[in-house]
């Protein structure tokens, strides 16, 4: 997959005269991140959870229901409650093994050094589990005493959303690139297809902007892309080839500091993505 840079030069700081934008849904605004998963050379990766779990993470307890007694023999309240603790705490400790073991099959498809760290969020979760999946790793079940405890996969709901994003920084710098992506669109995309995605600048007073800008706030892409005004960001939207107002939006690529290399990357992670779709 090739992606062709339009606009031959480095957008200016997106958005320093426009209004905020509101809050577009509970995916940036209220979600929160699961404790970071820690590299072999301690890197953090990051992943997201939904509005439900973060609550009941800052809470810092686990509830439960206890089960109605049945005709044979009544359950013990307090048995169930240490049940549900001690599944929770070795489902824990699964769960963290599998994403570290995930996260470095992710590397490695996307080409990036352990030394960086990596955000998923949304769709992309889908993808890791794909990907574990078709290297022969597991994801743990979720044990009985914590389904009878009303307790879900904080990342199963989020697995088969419309868009997902995938975030990349440089280690104690501040820089950060993030690419959200329409996970039908690129799946969609024929591997046989000539047209290049085009990635093209969205600058404050440019033709383009506007429709492309309004496509990716107005779309599924706008609860995942972060396009405040003030944020010392720059933005494009990666489309199908086109340009005009009529051109599909299939990714916006948000950067801080890494305008220089932010057309490389963003084209090795959508092409490391849609190898990921087109997967078995």
């Amino acid at each position: 997959m090739s992606i062709t840079d339009v606009t031959s030069s480095t957008p200016a700081a997106f958005g320093a005269s426009a209004k905020p934008a509101p809050a577009k849904g509970p995916d940036a605004a209220t979600s929160g991140t699961a404790p970071p998963t820690i590299g072999r050379n301690g890197t953090v990766d990051t992943v997201s959870l939904s509005p439900d779990a973060v609550r009941a993470m800052k809470a810092g307890v686990i509830s439960f229901a206890v089960p109605k007694a049945s005709d044979a023999a009544e359950r013990d309240p307090v048995a169930a409650g240490m049940d549900a603790v001690l599944a929770r705490r070795d489902y824990d400790l699964k769960q963290a093994d599998y994403m570290r073991e995930a996260m470095g099959m992710l590397r490695q498809t996307l080409n990036l050094p352990e030394d960086q760290p990596i955000v998923l969020g949304g769709a992309a979760h889908g993808l890791l589990d794909k990907l574990a999946a078709k290297n022969g790793l597991s994801k743990p079940e979720l044990p009985d005493a914590l389904r009878a405890a009303g307790v879900k996969d904080p990342f199963a709901e989020d697995a088969d959303a419309e868009a997902g994003v995938i975030g990349v920084g440089m280690p104690n710098s501040g820089k950060e690139l993030q690419v959200v992506f329409d996970r039908l669109g690129l799946a969609g995309r024929s591997a046989k297809t000539d047209n290049p995605l085009r990635m093209i600048a969205l600058k404050d007073g440019s033709d383009h902007s506007g429709p492309l800008l309004g496509a990716i706030k107005g779309g599924m892409l706008g609860r995942l892309t972060d396009t405040r005004p003030d944020q010392g960001a720059s933005l494009w939207a990666v489309t199908d080839g086109g340009e005009g107002p009529n051109a599909r939006v299939l990714a916006s690529v948000r950067s801080v500091g890494m305008d220089d290399t932010a057309t490389d990357m963003a084209a090795g992670l959508l092409k490391g993505l849609k190898g990921l779709f087109a997967g078995p």
